[in-house]
């Protein structure tokens, strides 16, 4: 595999996938066994799931693709997004919604496709969030 590959499946997912809902392309990166810490499930349609949850809960949502660097079987994209949520993406103690805006998105890739997927989100902007009033 090469660090080009790499770095194309994460631009492919951040751009296409979640910045032109083009849903149909995640089986062309996607392994059968891949596994999302998101949501504990596996496969393409595990991330497909992902995706479109994100996207629906945003409708109109916008992503930002700040920088995507890459070895060859990991890919790393900090993005950020932009739009109006349905939901919070989770709730403080105090009962605050979250809505963490700037996300890291970290691939493992085998033989150009990926096989893990987790997220984390900027830790500072959720404590900010929690500790408004």
């Amino acid at each position: 595999m090469s660090i080009e590959r790499s770095a194309e499946v994460m631009a492919t997912y951040l751009g296409e996938v979640l910045g032109n809902r083009r849903f149909d392309l995640i089986p062309s990166f996607v392994d059968e066994e891949m596994l999302d810490h998101a949501t504990g499930m596996r496969g393409p349609s595990a991330l497909h799931a992902h995706a479109t949850g994100f996207c629906e809960n945003i409708p109109g949502v916008e992503i930002e693709i700040e920088n995507i660097t890459a070895t060859e079987d990991a890919a790393f994209g900090i993005w950020s997004w932009t739009g109006e949520p349905n939901q919070p993406m989770g709730t403080s103690s105090n009962g605050n919604p979250i809505f963490p805006q700037r996300v890291l998105s970290v691939f493992r890739l085998r033989d150009g496709m990926l096989i893990d997927y987790e997220a984390f989100v900027d830790a500072g902007q959720v404590r900010a969030q929690i500790s408004a009033p």
